[in-house]
C-alpha cells in the first residue's frame, strides 16, 4: 500500500528499532547492521524482504540490497509482496501496455531481479502489483484480477521457487499457486495471498469507483479468503503431523496498521486474525508472522485472545505470547531482515536487521538549542 508517509514515518527507523527490542526478549533482536550469530550444523538463516523497489529511488538502491543478500549465507529468502510502488502503472507486455508506453514490464523486471539471488526465493503478491492496479488515480489503470492472473503465470509456473538455486514447494492449487508450503528441518513455512488495501475489499460508499469495481473485488475476496483460511488450517495440520517445532507464515498486509484502522480499512482481515488466534493458541509452540506493507523493520506481538479481562484482572484481552510478528523494511528504507532458525533455542527464531551501507541517506540533525 502506498501512503503519503509510511506507517512508522512519524516515529522513524530509530523508534522502530527500539520497539523491536522492547517487544520480545532482548536476545532475539540484533541491532543495526549486526551479524547473525555463528551457525551450528543445525542452524540456518532466512532472508526477509519486500516492498521494493519503489520508484526511481528504489530501483537505484535495490541492486545493493540484492548484493548484500547474496553475500550472506542464506538457506532461502521470502519476499513479502509489493514489487513496485502504488503510484506507477502496472505495465505488462502480455497486453501491449508496456510496449505502448515505452516502459518495462514491471512483473518481468521483478522476476529478473529475484533470479539474481543465489539462494531460493519464495514470493507472495502485494497490493501494489494487482489490487491497486485499477485505481482511477493511476493513469493508465488496469484490471486488478487480470494483473494477478499474469503474476501467477509468471511467478508460479511450477512447483519450484524462484532464484538461481530453487527448492520444491507445495502449492495449494492451480487457482491459488501463490499459496505455498515447505518444510525445512522441524519448521513449517507457508505463504498466503493476503494483500494490503483491506484484502482487496472495495468500499463503494466510502471510495465510489476510485478503487476499482466493487462487485468484482467482493467476488474475488470471498473466494480467495475461503482458500486462504483452508490453507492456513491445512498448514497447521501439516505442522502437527511433522511434529514441527515452529511455524512461519508470510503475507503482505499489515493487518494491525493503525492508519488503515483509522480509515476503517482493516475489517476484511478479521477472519484471518480470528482463525490465526485459534490455531496459535492450540499449537502452543512458536509461530511467526512476517509481513510487509508498513515499510519499517519492527518486531512485536499484536495477536490477542478473546478475553475481556486479562490475566492480571485488567480490562482487555491477553497477548498470545507464542506469536511474534515481524514487519520488514521497504519503500525508501532499502534494507533487509533475516531470521536465524536454531532448533536448540526454545524460541526457535531470532531476528536481525541488515542495514545496507550504500543505501543509508545523509541525515539532517535538528538545530542546536
Amino acid at each position: 500500500m502506498t501512503r503519503g508517509l509510511t506507517r512508522r514515518a512519524l516515529a522513524l527507523a530509530g523508534t522502530a528499532a527500539v520497539c523491536a527490542v522492547t517487544s520480545i526478549p532482548l536476545a532475539a533482536v540484533a541491532g543495526p547492521g549486526s551479524a547473525a550469530p555463528a551457525k551450528t550444523p543445525q542452524t540456518y538463516e532466512v532472508g526477509l524482504f519486500g516492498d521494493m523497489p519503489y520508484g526511481d529511488y528504489g530501483r537505484a538502491h535495490y541492486p545493493a540490497v540484492l548484493r548484500s543478500m547474496n553475500s550472506a549465507d542464506l538457506a532461502f529468502s521470502v519476499f513479502d509482496g509489493d514489487i513496485k510502488n502504488g503510484k506507477e502503472p502496472c505495465y505488462a507486455t502480455f497486453d501491449g501496455s508496456a510496449q505502448a508506453a515505452g516502459q518495462p514490464d514491471v512483473y518481468r523486471y521483478a522476476l529478473a531481479r529475484f533470479n539474481r539471488l543465489k539462494a531460493p526465493v519464495v514470493v507472495t503478491p502485494g497490493d501494489n502489483e494487482w489490487t491497486d492496479c485499477d485505481r482511477t488515480s493511476i493513469d493508465p489503470h488496469f484490471d486488478a484480477n487480470g494483473r494477478l492472473a499474469y503474476e501467477r503465470r509468471l511467478f508460479y509456473p511450477t512447483n519450484q521457487s524462484l532464484g538461481q538455486h530453487t527448492m520444491t514447494l507445495t502449492r495449494q492449487s492451480k487457482a491459488y499457486p501463490e499459496n505455498t508450503r515447505w518444510q525445512r528441518g522441524r519448521v513449517t513455512y507457508l505463504t498466503l495471498n493476503i494483500p494490503g488495501s483491506d484484502n482487496n475489499w472495495v468500499n463503494p460508499y466510502r471510495d465510489g469507483d476510485s478503487q476499482g469495481p466493487a462487485a468484482e473485488s467482493h467476488r474475488e475476496y470471498r473466494a480467495r479468503n475461503k482458500a486462504n483460511l483452508a490453507w492456513l488450517d491445512a498448514s497447521f495440520a501439516a505442522a502437527k503431523q511433522a511434529n514441527s517445532q515452529a511455524v512461519m507464515i508470510v503475507i503482505q498486509a499489515d493487518m494491525w496498521d493503525p492508519y488503515a484502522a483509522a480509515d476503517n480499512a482493516l475489517g476484511h482481515y478479521a477472519d484471518t486474525k480470528a482463525e490465526l488466534a485459534r490455531l496459535v493458541i492450540d499449537y502452543r509452540k512458536p509461530v511467526v508472522l512476517v509481513n510487509g506493507d508498513s515499510h519499517s523493520f519492527e518486531v512485536d506481538k499484536p495477536l490477542a485472545d478473546a478475553s475481556t479481562t486479562n490475566a492480571s484482572g485488567g480490562d482487555g484481552p491477553n497477548v498470545i505470547e507464542n506469536f511474534t510478528r515481524v514487519t520488514t523494511f521497504g519503500d525508501y528504507q532499502n534494507h533487509w531482515a533475516s531470521a536465524t532458525i536454531d532448533p536448540k533455542d526454545p524460541n526457535v527464531f531470532s531476528f536481525h536487521q541488515h542495514i545496507v551501507a550504500a543505501n543509508v541517506p545523509e541525515y539532517t540533525p535538528p538545530a542546536a538549542p
